[in-house]
């Protein structure tokens, strides 16, 4: 495996340094003030979903560096889950490129829960840190659902066997074929929550897969990447409008995060973040890292000391507010329509008008 490069020089780290023996620098302070918001304490396991409009947003990047700082800051497990429907690479990103696939996980899952922490992470992979648990590409030919809510399997008595109720996922596709890649999705969560306070989920591009759509509506944080650009950024615009009058989705916090993945100051990630926070969007930024953009496994211990501290005032500011949130809730017309096997939001689009509440929101420090 390539070995990933630092963002900044020796000689350069060497030199900032050794400025700050000669000058008052508060960066340490800020950096642990925003280390102590990842380590919020967590009653009950937090879903945070990760999505994007198109490939090659970062997405999968912003992922891996969520998992790999919310592992190296807090002392219980995290689980990262490739949920792309397109076949993601978060294992790549988090140093396992082996990592198992959910399709396969939630098969094993099937035959018999795991007691322990440590018999789950027998069935992942662990990266790094033995608190990360990972899961990685989907299987491109899993069996997938058209229902984009995923709440129909039939059992041998022909009635409906919801994969997701108030109660939490069902543990079998009672129709005894195989599990659906949104049943596979909220299986492997129900399960991973028992153990891992911290879930974050890699969706891919957009809601319209089952599984993605299943992890969207059942997190309590959704995360939108976006590109710097006019024309990306625009994207998040409708993408935010459409989120909020969405019958299920709106009821998930939403924050698009603007991501810098060139040098160009033309298109500075910060000053789109402010245009959108101007417009009454919730948006942070995370600006150009040479390690980042280069594609190999995430090391937060290589960022610039400018990202670094962008990443983890981004995770904690993530963490908050999937922790205070209200968390995702069902309405009553839609739970009704889960449950006759209607499709019920399959008409979200990202190039919906732009119109309707949506949430303010700041940068991170």
């Amino acid at each position: 495996m390539t070995r990933p490069p630092p963002a900044e020089s020796t000689l350069r780290r060497v030199l900032a340094g050794s400025a700050g023996l000669f000058r008052g620098d508060d960066y340490p302070d800020r950096l642990a003030e925003a280390a102590a918001g990842t380590q919020l304490p967590i009653a009950t396991t937090r879903r945070i979903a990760v999505a994007g409009s198109r490939g090659g947003a970062g997405r999968t990047t912003v992922t891996a560096l969520l998992a790999r700082i919310y592992a190296a800051m807090r002392a219980d497990a995290v689980a990262a889950v490739d949920n792309a429907p397109e076949g993601g690479t978060l294992g790549l990103r988090l140093g396992v490129p082996d990592a198992p696939p959910l399709d396969a996980v939630a098969a094993r899952l099937e035959a018999g829960q795991p007691a322990s922490v440590q018999q789950l992470a027998a069935l992942l992979a662990v990266a790094g840190p033995p608190n990360l648990l990972v899961t990685g590409r989907r299987n491109p030919h899993a069996p997938t659902a058209t229902n984009l809510r995923g709440a129909a399997a039939r059992n041998t008595a022909g009635t409906a066997a919801p994969a997701w109720t108030p109660a939490g996922p069902l543990a079998r596709n009672l129709s005894g074929g195989p599990v659906p890649a949104h049943a596979a999705a909220s299986l492997l969560s129900r399960t991973v929550s028992r153990y891992c306070p911290v879930t974050v989920f890699d969706c891919g591009a957009g809601p319209a897969a089952p599984a993605a759509r299943w992890a969207l509506e059942n997190s309590h944080l959704a995360l939108f990447v976006t590109p710097a650009g006019t024309a990306a950024v625009a994207d998040a615009v409708h993408y935010s409008a459409a989120w909020h009058l969405d019958p299920l989705l709106g009821s998930v916090p939403l924050l698009v995060l603007v991501v810098q993945g060139t040098r160009d100051g033309a298109e500075s990630a910060s000053r789109h973040a402010e245009r959108l926070r101007r417009s009454g969007i919730a948006a942070a930024y995370l600006g150009y890292d040479r390690h980042l953009a280069a594609g190999t496994a995430v090391n937060p211990s290589l960022l610039s000391r400018r990202t670094r501290l962008e990443a983890v005032s981004l995770a904690a500011q993530v963490l908050s507010l999937a922790v205070s949130g209200t968390g995702p809730r069902r309405p009553a017309a839609a739970a009704a329509g889960a449950g006759a096997g209607c499709t019920g939001s399959a008409g979200f689009t990202a190039s919906a008008e732009f119109a309707g509440p949506a949430q303010a929101g700041r940068t991170p420090a």
